[in-house]
């Protein structure tokens, strides 16, 4: 009887496991629809399923080439709209943001920064984490996002 609950045991585990169909992620890298980021060693924005996420955005305006002219709050702007046209391209909006990462060079831009953050992102507030730390190209922000497609 003792080897019959045991045969019986296993069995249903072996049921239990063969039933248990696994789960594949979709993963798929897009590149920018910039013309200008083409060959950027980087995926403008990776989906994994229905999350998107993006390459941090600097506030540079991609058509000049050139930082927005006017300290944190313009670069702020430009950056979000940099994320903005990202979204845009994949059929998103700034709603569907669930996550923000903010890079600041120097922290004591973070109430001038948060401004124009808040202009923005108004509805369904994403989860958000801010820090300092050296940027690329004299840059005072950089942001980075994670979108759902709901």
């Amino acid at each position: 009887m003792k080897n019959f609950l045991k045969i019986l045991f296993l069995v249903s585990l072996l049921i239990q496991l063969g039933c248990q169909k696994e789960q594949t992620s979709v993963v798929k890298h897009h590149k920018s629809h910039e013309e200008s980021r083409q060959n950027v060693p980087f995926s403008d924005a990776v989906q994994v399923d229905n999350l998107y996420f993006l390459t941090g955005q600097i506030g540079k305006n991609h058509t000049t080439g050139k930082i927005a002219e006017g300290g944190i709050e313009a670069e702020t702007e430009q950056a979000i709209l940099n994320i903005k046209d990202v979204l845009e391209y994949h059929k998103l909006t700034l709603n569907d943001v669930v996550k923000c990462t903010v890079i600041l060079a120097d922290i004591n831009d973070f109430s001038k920064m948060n401004g124009i953050y808040r202009s923005f992102f108004k509805e369904n507030l994403p989860a958000r984490t801010t820090f300092a730390a050296n940027l690329v190209a004299g840059a005072k922000i950089e942001i980075e996002v994670v979108a759902a497609r709901k």
